[in-house]
Parts: structure tokens; C-alpha cells; sequence
């Protein structure tokens, strides 16, 4: 099983259809915003900022899977965009559904983002991270019940699952194949 893992991280490939899954879901994002007219909140622009992190980390390991560095590095990628989604995700989905959580509190939407001055997304690509809704309307759209903010919530959390998985399948050394060889 873990040499399977070793293999699917180190295929071009798997890091191909990261890649593909993030620029699909970015896609989603602007067929809800621009076709549907559900305009993004704060939330569903910072989880878009870190598929982004999924679209980069993918090319990054398809370009060079054979390269350990590299899939470090996007694995590190992938992983800290999951995590960082998966904790947004879950703010977003408390603000919608107006949930009082214990040490969170009552989660409230900024009113705009606050994207750091290096990388100011919301300048450079605005058609695709300005802030245009709020994080607690209600939407009318919903996939087998469940709203965006919870099929955001569960793509986080498969997505931080995936990466660590993929992580730890940096580390299984390679399968000795002289060791079956001396007891047959």
C-alpha cells in the first residue's frame, strides 16, 4: 500500500490532475459567480486563493514529479493551501449557517479582503478575487442537499487528507527487491 502511495506521488501524472482539479474547480467558481450570479464573499475568495495553491503545486510536481525537491516543495504547497482551505472553509461554513462554535465565537464576514501587500490578488485579478457578497446569505443553491459552504468544507477536508497522504508517501523508501530474491 505505502509503495503504491510511493509511486502515485512520484508520477507526473498525479501531480497533472492536481493541477486539472484546481484550474476545474476555479472554473466552478466563476460559472457560479458569473452564470448563476452568486456573487463571492470574503471566504469564497480566500478558498479560491487557496485552490490557486492547488493549480500551482500541481504544475510545479508536473513539471518535476523525478525531482524530490519538488515534490517537496509541492507538497508543502498543497498541503498549506489544504490546511489554510480547510480552516477558512470551516469559518465560511459557521458565519452561513450562524453557528455560535465555543472558541471560535460567532464567525462574522469581512466586509473586504485583506490579501497581503506582496500579493495582492484582489488588484491583480479582481474578476476572480474582488469580494462582491456577504458570507451569511443564504443561497439557492444546493447540490444533494447541502449547501456550498459544506461542499467547500468537504473538499478541504478530502484535499488535506490527499496531501498528507502524499506526504508521507515521500518518505516510504524504496522496495529492496534483492530482499525476496535470498528466501526463495
Amino acid at each position: 500500500m505505502l509503495q503504491l502511495l510511493k509511486s502515485i506521488t512520484a508520477s507526473r501524472f498525479c501531480w497533472f490532475l492536481l493541477l486539472v482539479t484546481g484550474v476545474a474547480l476555479e472554473v466552478c467558481g466563476w460559472y457560479f459567480q458569473y452564470q448563476l450570479n452568486l456573487q463571492p464573499c470574503v471566504n469564497c475568495v480566500y478558498e479560491r486563493a487557496f485552490i490557486l495553491g492547488f493549480v500551482v503545486a500541481g504544475f510545479i510536481g508536473a513539471i518535476a514529479a523525478n525531482f524530490l525537491i519538488a515534490r517537496l516543495l509541492s507538497n508543502l504547497i498543497f498541503i498549506a493551501s489544504a490546511v489554510c482551505g480547510l480552516y477558512i472553509s470551516f469559518m465560511h461554513f459557521i458565519a452561513y449557517n450562524k453557528i455560535s462554535f465555543g472558541t471560535f465565537g460567532d464567525a462574522k464576514c469581512a466586509i473586504t479582503t485583506n490579501f497581503p501587500s506582496y500579493l495582492p490578488l484582489d488588484e491583480w485579478a479582481g474578476f476572480l478575487f474582488k469580494a462582491t457578497g456577504m458570507c451569511d446569505e443564504k443561497l439557492d443553491w444546493s447540490f444533494l442537499t447541502l449547501s456550498m459552504p459544506t461542499w467547500i468544507l468537504i473538499m478541504f477536508s478530502v484535499a488535506t487528507v490527499v496531501s498528507i497522504m502524499m506526504f508521507i508517501g515521500n518518505f516510504v523508501p524504496k522496495k529492496n527487491e534483492n530482499f525476496g530474491k535470498l528466501y526463495k
